[in-house]
């Protein structure tokens, strides 16, 4: 079918022509040449009692740390008390502390993991003054933190990375605000509700009274994927057709997906002066978000064998919205896990095994293909690093990228990052399995009760946020230890990142020789590549096998 063709290559397209230009943009954004908001940014900058004077990493790492904490406290505190504050139409009630905590800590981090139904349980107040306002800020963490390692890379025998609160204010300003009221303004025109009245009462089509839920979905939805958030105003997220109602609407949601996160490849080629080099980047992340692609589509035009008898269509469909149908809702599928943005229009858990295996992989490699906001680049500036030194050492010389010598340190760093995914996925989830009722929470028996283990724990440890349904995410325990795997998902990378970009913003800057090892072209898009899936996914084929691969294997074979 022509769509399996045409869709994935239009989907790729429109997330990498405007790259270049918004890549400069932003360059320009952070290195204050645009300034027709500069009196609302001095005023912001003022409340937050700084001057914008240069930060050295520890500095840059506190600063961050302390705002997100007060984030995440202040966010707690509105869950709780949603139903003494104002904007509550529906009366609904405040959270339970787990619950509150495990929903500040997933918004906080940028995971936006939802363990509720967002129009049961969450106030209008609840959802604009604290969640939509973590997902502007969240996304501005990451990009800050981008942008810092870009300096590190630039600059030769400073402290300075630059001012953490001058970044997150400049970027919410220059970038998300205007980006995220015009993607509203589009949703509005497509239908998406942006209203503050009460829920609308009818008749359903047997009689029975129901309530037809409202609220200012469009400014949320806008941000949550222009932010690599994902968290969805109603339930089912992008698969409800108030959140994603038309043809338009899907491919406005599905592109932004990406459209920032590529751009800020290119950004990294402005710092460095060096554009073959981050487009080289880019490429290997197209060719994994390619792959990813071919084997999703090739999966899902394929009938489950068990439910090809009752099916009159070619495909698996079940669990997707007929209006996308399998080719539509891969691409998004691939696209939100390949960015840490767990937005969906289809339910993963009804994907066949190794469908739904790509968007774990995605996850589980550390959402570095193309990645969140600032998450992705900085991610897999982790592994570029691990392979200019591998491939140093193996040549005998000393390792050398952009010009600055790579040390024990700055790998000490980038190993101890590297850690971060198997503690995450196989440690704190691996706990699940070995607590009574586990076989509750995880809601199936074999194989798949496995990936959905899997996939929870690879989506909050690398701060995506989508689930296969039928995990029970809002078991006690659960909230917490996922909670957990989010602080270690965000902050575990966000400390060692800063700290190498410390260490190289110190570090002279020499003539790169014609010994170096080459930083563009296809041998270091090779290596890239072969580094990230042996390095990133090595840890993981065991489970993998026991997961998704042996379920794929029992296709037909069961009852």
């Amino acid at each position: 079918m022509w769509q399996a063709y045409l869709y994935p290559a239009a989907f790729v397209l429109l997330v990498l022509l405007p790259a270049p230009w918004l890549g400069a943009y932003l360059h320009r954004v952070f290195e204050g040449r645009v300034s027709w908001l500069a009196p609302l940014e001095r005023l912001t900058l003022a409340c937050c009692g700084t001057d914008g004077r240069e930060q050295d990493w520890k500095s840059y790492g506190l600063s961050l740390l302390a705002f997100n904490g007060a984030g995440a406290g202040l966010l707690f505190l509105i869950l709780m008390a949603q139903g003494l504050l104002p904007l509550n139409p529906q009366a609904l009630p405040g959270l339970d502390w787990p619950l509150a905590l495990n929903t500040a800590v997933s918004f906080v981090t940028n995971t936006n993991w939802q363990a509720y139904s967002g129009e049961a349980s969450l106030s209008y107040f609840s959802q604009m003054i604290g969640l939509t306002t973590q997902n502007f800020v969240s996304a501005g963490t990451g990009a800050t933190v981008a942008i810092a390692l870009f300096r590190g890379l630039s600059r030769q025998q400073t402290h300075h990375l630059g001012n953490f609160w001058r970044d997150l204010v400049r970027f919410c300003l220059y970038v998300l605000l205007p980006m995220a009221l015009v993607m509203a303004l589009l949703l509005v025109w497509q239908g998406v509700p942006q209203s503050l009245s009460a829920y609308l009462p009818f008749h359903g089509l047997e009689g029975q009274e129901q309530l037809m839920p409202l609220g200012p979905a469009a400014s949320q939805i806008a941000i949550k994927q222009l932010g690599s958030n994902g968290g969805g105003f109603f339930g089912v997220n992008s698969a409800h057709p108030f959140e994603n109602p038309t043809a338009l609407s899907n491919w406005l949601e599905m592109v932004a997906l990406l459209t920032l996160p590529a751009a800020l490849v290119c950004t990294l080629g402005r710092y460095v002066k060096d554009a073959g080099h981050s487009r080289a980047i880019l490429a290997a992340m197209t060719l994994l978000l390619v792959l990813g692609l071919c084997l999703s589509i090739s999966q899902e035009l394929k009938a489950d064998p068990n439910l090809a008898q009752l099916s009159g269509q070619a495909g698996n469909w079940e669990g997707k919205e007929s209006r996308f149908g399998p080719v539509l809702s891969s691409i998004w599928e691939v696209a939100t896990t390949a960015a840490s943005n767990g937005s969906v229009n289809a339910m993963h858990d009804s994907f066949t095994p190794l469908g739904g295996m790509v968007g774990m992989i995605n996850m589980l490699l550390g959402e570095v293909v193309f990645g969140g906001v600032g998450a992705g680049i900085y991610g897999m500036m982790l592994f570029v690093l691990l392979t200019v030194f591998l491939c140093g050492l193996m040549v005998g010389r000393t390792p050398s990228y952009l010009g600055k010598r790579l040390g024990i340190t700055e790998m000490k760093w980038v190993v101890a990052s590297v850690l971060v995914m198997p503690v995450g996925v196989l440690v704190i989830g691996g706990l699940t399995l070995l607590l009574p009722g586990s076989q509750a929470v995880i809601g199936h028996e074999g194989p798949h009760g496995l990936s959905r283990l899997l996939y929870a724990y690879a989506s909050a440890t690398g701060n995506n946020g989508s689930a296969f349904a039928g995990f029970g995410a809002a078991d006690s325990w659960q909230c917490i230890a996922i909670a957990l795997a989010m602080l270690l998902g965000r902050f575990g990378y966000i400390i060692p990142v800063l700290a190498i970009a410390g260490q190289l913003a110190k570090a002279p800057t020499q003539d790169r020789g014609d010994g170096d090892f080459p930083v563009r072209g296809p041998l270091f898009i090779t290596l890239l590549i072969i580094t990230v899936l042996l390095m990133g996914g090595l840890s993981f084929l065991p489970v993998l096998a026991l997961g998704p691969v042996a379920e794929h294997l029992l296709l037909g074979v069961q009852p």
